[in-house]
């Protein structure tokens, strides 16, 4: 029997092999064996540590939201300038990298979540906290006095958040009427509107 640190080992490495193949195939393309190569490991072995397939792609999805969540959150709070704070979260909402594995899982797996309540449970987190994190800007940035809020915050925050997921799935399913710093562009535009902030010099990092 594997002791726990290799079992933690193993199921951390068929996590990122799940994602890995994810993105490559797609979650209706998915097989068995595509999450085993990519783990360098046999169909046994994957099925060893998580008999349940199930179980495993709820990992996959939990991982993904993580990595992307506190990725844009630590971005945001490097930028000590409300303003660019604004622009480094929207361009951490928007991919640069459109076969990023985190972000494709996080598209194919959010579609499960109208057959799966704990794949719904993760899109209902991720929206949460992604609208809390604009919450959050937009407040920190009106108390210093750089932002005149012209409406509701959580309803800026939301309509932000919306915004780059319509934008995101365009990108990711390849839409070439517009590219991503049109994307980016145009989320700042209805910032601006909505926060009197100017964005006109902003510098994008890609």
């Amino acid at each position: 029997m594997a002791r726990p640190k290799k079992q933690e080992g193993r199921r951390k490495q068929l996590v990122e092999a799940t994602a890995v193949a994810i993105s490559d195939r797609g979650l209706s393309g998915l097989r068995l064996k595509d999450i085993a190569d990519h783990a360098g490991l046999s169909i046994g072995s994957v099925l060893y540590y998580y008999p349940d397939l199930d179980a495993l792609l709820i990992e996959v999805h939990q991982e993904a939201v993580r990595q992307f969540y506190w990725a844009r959150l630590n971005a945001t709070e490097a930028e000590p300038d409300a303003v660019r704070r604004l622009v480094v979260a929207v361009e951490h909402g928007i991919p640069h990298d459109v076969d990023d594995p985190t972000i494709r899982v996080i598209y194919e797996l959010h579609l499960a979540s109208a057959r799966d309540e704990r794949h719904a449970a993760l899109l209902t987190r991720l929206w949460e906290r992604e609208v809390s994190l604009y919450v959050d800007l937009l407040d920190r940035g009106a108390a210093a006095g750089r932002l005149s809020l012209r409406g509701p915050v959580r309803a800026i925050a939301e309509t932000v958040v919306a915004l780059e997921d319509a934008f995101d799935l365009h990108l990711l399913a390849r839409n070439d009427a517009f590219d991503r710093d049109a994307a980016v562009g145009r989320v700042l535009d209805y910032l601006a509107l909505a926060t009197g902030a100017d964005f006109g010099d902003r510098n994008p990092t890609g």
